[in-house]
């Protein structure tokens, strides 16, 4: 995922941020001084252990919140509100179950939109994703993975310059996982916006991120910034993969006790 063709996606620039939340009458400092620069058109994970303000750092990215102090910028222009330039895909796929596949992507089109445009950008979309054949198809009708897939047509189908993934694949198997990965690697390859990856899991953010970035918490800041420079095809049992793997549970862990199978 290392080529620099096109770049369509918007820079997205977040200087000295911070953002605390009042709970039970105290001040709850989650996210310290952020500093981060993520190219435009590049794809990039985010790692770190359970609150450390790893999706507080997305939500300020998708302007569903704001800092408290500092500034998120996505190509230049401050960001003070939600916008159909950045798409967010949760980990719940969060369709209508009363309506079809066509009518769930189209969901993401403002009401507005000329009808015979519509149409044929769904179908676009549908293709996009693998879905032909199930536009009527209601999502209890549909697995995990292809409601996924649903999902992921209906964030893109406004062409946002900004992907935001957050823990996407989570409640997904392993195998409906992977190939989702790679679905998403191919459609970022075709469309080149810049895309956020928020996971927990280690072996996700090294294959489909060219940084991981490693934040720690109390409150949440980046500890590391680690580039992933793999040979392409990336393959999952190389020696390489392994190495780098066992890189960033050094840097994740610190000063804690490396589980053995990391211990290369």
């Amino acid at each position: 995922m290392t080529e620099k063709a096109k770049q369509t996606g918007g820079e997205i620039s977040i200087r000295h941020a911070k953002k605390s939340f009042r709970m039970e009458g105290r001040t709850l400092e989650v996210l310290g001084d952020i500093d981060l620069t993520i190219d435009a058109g590049d794809i990039v994970s985010i790692i770190g252990a359970s609150g450390c303000g790893k999706s507080t750092l997305l939500r300020l990215i998708a302007g569903l919140d704001f800092p408290d102090e500092g500034e998120v910028r996505i190509g230049g222009k401050k960001v003070e509100k939600p916008s159909v330039d950045v798409g967010v895909l949760f980990q719940e796929s969060r369709l209508l179950p009363w309506d079809t596949t066509e009518k769930n992507i189209a969901f993401g089109l403002p009401e507005k939109f000329p009808r015979d445009q519509k149409k044929k950008l769904v179908a676009e979309y549908m293709r996009l994703v693998g879905l032909d054949g199930f536009e009527k198809a209601l999502p209890s009708q549909l697995s995990g993975g292809m409601q996924k897939r649903v999902a992921i047509a209906r964030t893109l189908i406004n062409r946002p310059e900004v992907l935001l993934l957050d823990e996407p694949f989570g409640a997904l198997d392993a195998f409906t996982r992977m190939n989702l990965q790679e679905e998403v690697i191919r459609i970022w390859k075709q469309e080149r916006m810049t895309t956020v990856l928020v996971t927990h899991d280690i072996d996700e953010a090294i294959y489909m991120g060219n940084k991981v970035i490693i934040m720690s918490a109390k409150p949440g800041v980046i500890s590391k910034v680690i580039r992933v420079e793999l040979p392409e095809p990336r393959i999952r049992t190389s020696g390489d993969f392994a190495l780098l793997r066992a890189r960033v549970f050094r840097e994740f862990y610190g000063e804690q006790e490396l589980p053995e199978e990391y211990s290369i």
